[in-house]
């Protein structure tokens, strides 16, 4: 089905972008969306579209816990459901928005698309990360799969990215929304990032890289202990929004003064950006089309296909949350 989607948490905009009583518009799922955040400091995200006569709701007030169509001043809740009609003392149950259910984690407002969450939204282990990086945003013309799948092709951490692999990668899975790859490599590249690495002792890494519903990917180098989030946007089913940002554990260097470690974290933030510039090069305008695979050098990437399409799928127009919904509160 044309712009359907796995069910899992997705990355709509960063925090920061959103004070209380404020409302923005974003394009996800191929739908327009009207997110906001109420004076309380919740996060509400639904279909912008009007359910009365489709006016845009990014463009209306926030009231409260509520966001106000600028048309009719129809007010909905963070479910979707409409809970004051402006002289009217019974709602249709018909009068409400397909909408998500949201949570915010390392500066980035997430939201899950799928009704209630069918898992938790991942975090790092031992996530006493007290310090995370601004998240950098990119735009590609590429589907979304296409980048997500990248980690799990270990042919292109040789030909793009100069590593070469010192075992076979392995696989593993923890449930059916998660597939990890773990692979240890030599830094062999030319790149100011691989000279750095070399210079500071670090010649090989030791790295995994999890996947979550598809889309969200949690990346770690045991050598380093550094950790990097890659989290993913379909805007539509041809265009892609990436964050990409850097975590830092409180146990990672736990002597140095906080500014140190800030400086620290902006260092591997750098150095993250500028090694991903090569897959930039070669997916900004790549299509999913699959060639001809060869079951012993593809055989990562191969997996991460299978579990991708074991993913169930949904799409935004099916989201209507129940009025009871998990954190939300009980519609009035």
């Amino acid at each position: 089905m044309k712009n359907s989607f796995p069910a899992s948490w997705y990355p709509l905009c960063r925090s920061s972008e959103l004070k209380p009583g404020q409302r923005i518009r974003r394009q996800a799922f191929g739908v327009p969306l009207a997110i906001f955040r109420t004076a309380t400091g919740k996060v509400g995200a639904m279909h912008a579209q009007c359910a009365h006569m489709g006016a845009d709701l990014s463009r209306g007030q926030v009231v409260g816990e509520r966001v106000q169509c600028p048309l009719h001043h129809w007010e909905f809740g963070q479910c979707g459901a409409c809970e004051r009609i402006p002289g009217v003392a019974t709602i249709p149950a018909r009068a409400r928005q397909s909408a998500l259910i949201c949570e915010e984690h390392y500066g980035i407002i997430f939201a899950f698309l799928g009704g209630p969450p069918t898992f938790d939204f991942p975090l790092f282990e031992n996530s006493d990360h007290d310090l995370y990086s601004r998240a950098f945003m990119m735009d590609f013309d590429t589907p979304y799969q296409v980048l997500a799948a990248n980690s799990f092709d270990s042919q292109h951490f040789a030909t793009v990215h100069n590593r070469t692999l010192l075992e076979q990668p392995s696989l593993a899975s923890e449930s059916p929304h998660h597939l990890c790859i773990r692979f240890r490599a030599r830094v062999d590249g030319g790149h100011f990032h691989d000279r750095f690495l070399r210079r500071i002792g670090v010649d090989t890494v030791d790295l995994s890289a999890h996947c979550w519903g598809g889309n969200t990917i949690l990346a770690y180098n045991a050598r380093t202990d550094a950790r990097i989030l890659f989290t993913i946007l379909p805007i539509t089913a041809g265009r892609t929004r990436v964050f990409i940002l850097n975590v830092m554990a409180k146990r990672t260097a736990p002597s140095w003064p906080r500014p140190m470690r800030r400086m620290a974290l902006a260092a591997m933030h750098v150095l993250t950006i500028a090694f991903l510039k090569a897959d930039v090069a070669v997916m900004r305008d790549l299509q999913f089309k699959l060639g001809v695979l060869l079951p012993d050098a593809d055989g990562c990437f191969i997996e991460w296909i299978k579990y991708w399409k074991s993913l169930p799928t949904t799409s935004m127009l099916s989201q209507h949350l129940p009025q009871l919904a998990p954190g939300l509160g009980e519609i009035q």
